[in-house]
């Protein structure tokens, strides 16, 4: 009998492959690996106090900072950076303890003058601290004192703290906000490499790298640390979750192949493709992408009033990025334009109408090259090196960022990271000054250490021996990071006793009275008296009364001249004069007879004018004689 069925044939299962092992995230920490790197960021702490103690504050010269510390301020060094490292290369980093060895090494390394010094470095710091006392106390803007006084919001902000926190000074502020805004700094800079690099450890690296390579030194209290943030923020949603990828329709990223054997289309027809396809949709919620276009078009915004440049640098990064499609929310352009013209035309008219060059270009670029690089290589031999590393290093940045590049471009076809890097070099056009470099570098440094990043985990993914080269490097960066950062330590580092001889020169001195640095730019001259006292008028030719002492006083003629130790290193260091310069100046003015020393402490001197005696009134003239009556005998 014939029987006819439909079953299939028993089909015998295939074994299974066996399960893969437990990814590294899935292990648990253990041995080494959980306790060497806490303990070495708390070694890296505890040593703190000890350099703080054995470093010679009065051994300063043109070597700077780094010439003077001791033993133990390189040791915490050395343990913070052996922190970091170790646990990025333990089996499972774990992300908090990643975050406090990077805000150890900040401290060890941006902070080791908040540690080892007894106040804020720098002069401008306490002459912004100066511009906040003077709009605390009517909050007004002073009229003609301070170009940087048309960009008011930094000192309205800090004005208004100051009045609600109750307090009278800044003088803690200063010191410690160097580390505390670099650390802000580097979580967006975490943030940054999060959306272009990916993965778990190289986002840390890039933060590191850019600590490692920033030595511009503007993350003292001032507007242009906070526009460093303000700045960081909308890019960092430009590029996170506002990006976009062009894809193919099956939604693969990249330039669309028919099949994997498919000959490679020409070039100009793939980027023919690649501009007709349409680019994908953020996928987050609504509500998430409306607070998110609501905090970068605040910043936006608020960037405007707050510094000169960085208004210019973010708008220009989002215009490369909105021309070549690679975020979504291009109305943000518009709004940045919006503000930047509105507070040009209403608030800061005075000040464009006579600075247009700056905004169309004055073509000065030599003139910008001359006066920001070969002018600075003045100095002793210390000096000389130590400017001479500031030239190196951004050098070395933009050739390790441009392996970076080639690497990303290998990876995701896109050369954009390196445009927004190269945005900045339009102010090299502006008329700006000597500055407008440490600027260029600044405002693409974020970039350029992402893609330098990029290029370092090339080259360890290549050859893993190369890991150990690297962290090695990462000392002697961090090394030199100090050595570059504290160069001119000698005349910017402020004593506590020369503050609060300025302030009682301020107290003690009329209103309208004039009061002048024996040398502008050191010492705290301007931390107080900036409403209320005059600075001087400008003279030609004596930009500072140490270019010709006796005829630049007789010309400016200044009721009070200040001279500070700081000074005196400007002059010894700087521009080789003997030692005891300074005093030799004190001396000459004094021996004019119209100025005498108020106050002397070492080199921290107060000269006042001679206050020439009021002549006593002249005594009535006898009256006339009344004229004999007619007639009257003679």
């Amino acid at each position: 009998m014939d029987v006819r069925t439909t079953a299939l044939p028993v089909q015998r299962q295939r074994p299974l492959p066996p399960p893969p092992p437990p990814s590294s995230s899935a292990l648990p920490i253990t041995g080494v690996h959980r306790f060497l790197s806490p303990a070495l960021a708390l070694a890296a702490v505890a040593l703190l106090p000890i350099a703080a103690a054995t470093t010679d504050l009065s051994a300063l010269d043109g070597w700077g900072l780094a010439k003077v510390l001791g033993p133990a301020a390189w040791l915490s060094m050395l343990c913070a950076v052996a922190a970091c490292v170790v646990e990025l290369w333990s089996p499972r980093p774990r992300i908090p303890m990643l975050g406090t060895a990077t805000a150890t090494l900040i401290l060890c390394s941006y902070g080791i003058p908040s540690v080892v010094e007894p106040a804020a470095r720098f002069s401008t710091a306490w002459l912004i601290s100066g511009f906040v006392d003077a709009m605390a106390g009517d909050g007004q803007v002073v009229q003609d004192y301070d170009a940087r006084f048309y960009w008011p919001a930094f000192f309205a902000q800090w004005a208004w703290f100051r009045d609600a926190a109750g307090a009278t000074q800044l003088d803690e502020v200063l010191r410690w906000f160097p580390p505390v805004i670099v650390g802000v700094w580097a979580i967006g800079i975490y943030a940054l490499a999060r959306s272009m690099l990916g993965g778990h450890r190289a986002p840390w690296a890039a933060a590191w790298l850019f600590l490692g390579l920033n030595w511009i030194e503007q993350d003292y209290f001032s507007p242009q640390a906070t526009g460093i943030v303000l700045m960081l923020t909308p890019l960092v949603f430009a590029l996170g979750p506002l990006a976009t990828r062009r894809t193919d329709a099956g939604g693969v990223p990249g330039w669309p192949k028919p099949h994997a054997d498919a000959k490679r289309l020409a070039l100009p027809r793939r980027w023919l493709v690649a501009a007709l396809t349409p680019p994908n949709r953020p996928t987050l919620p609504a509500r998430q992408l409306l607070l998110i276009y609501f905090c970068s078009a605040l910043c936006l915004i608020a960037v405007a009033p707050e510094h000169q440049l960085t208004p210019f640098a973010i708008i220009g990064q989002l215009v490369v990025l909105a021309i070549v499609g690679r975020f979504r929310g291009r109305g943000l352009v518009l709004v940045g334009m919006i503000a930047v013209v509105v507070y040009i035309l209403i608030a800061g008219r005075d000040f464009w109408i006579s600075q247009l060059d700056m905004i169309i270009g004055s073509g000065n670029a030599e003139d910008a090259i001359q006066a920001g690089v070969s002018d600075r290589l003045a100095g002793d031999d210390g000096q000389r090196f130590v400017k001479v590393l500031r030239i190196v290093v951004p050098g070395l940045t933009w050739l390790l960022a441009i392996v970076g590049a080639w690497v990303y471009w290998r990876r995701r076809r896109d050369l954009t990271p390196i445009a927004l890097a190269a945005v900045p070099m339009a102010f090299a056009a502006q008329g700006y000054g000597s500055e407008v470099f440490l600027r260029i570098v600044l405002f693409g440094l974020p970039i350029l250490s992402i893609l330098g990043a990029d290029a370092l985990r090339w080259v360890a993914r290549r050859k893993r021996s190369t890991e150990k080269v690297l962290a090695g490097c990462m000392v002697v960066l961090f090394g030199s990071l100090i050595l570059i950062r504290g160069g001119n330590e000698s005349y910017m580092i402020v004593y506590p006793e020369e503050v609060a001889m300025t302030r009682e020169v301020y107290a003690t001195t009329p209103e309208g009275q004039e009061v002048v640095p024996l040398v502008s730019g050191v010492g705290p001259y301007s931390v107080a008296g900036v409403d209320s006292h005059s600075k001087g008028d400008g003279v030609d030719g004596c930009s500072d009364l140490i270019e010709d002492p006796i005829r630049c006083v007789d010309l400016q003629d200044p009721d009070v001249i200040l001279s500070y130790e700081s000074t005196e290193a400007y002059g010894r260091d700087l521009k080789l004069m003997p030692p005891g310069w300074s005093l030799d100046v004190v001396r000459q003015i004094v021996a004019t007879g119209e100025y005498v020393i108020t106050y002397q402490n070492g080199f921290d001197v107060v000269l006042r004018k001679v206050e020439t005696p009021e002549a006593p009134p002249a005594a009535p003239a006898p009256a006339a004689p009344a004229p004999a009556p007619a007639g009257a005998p003679r």
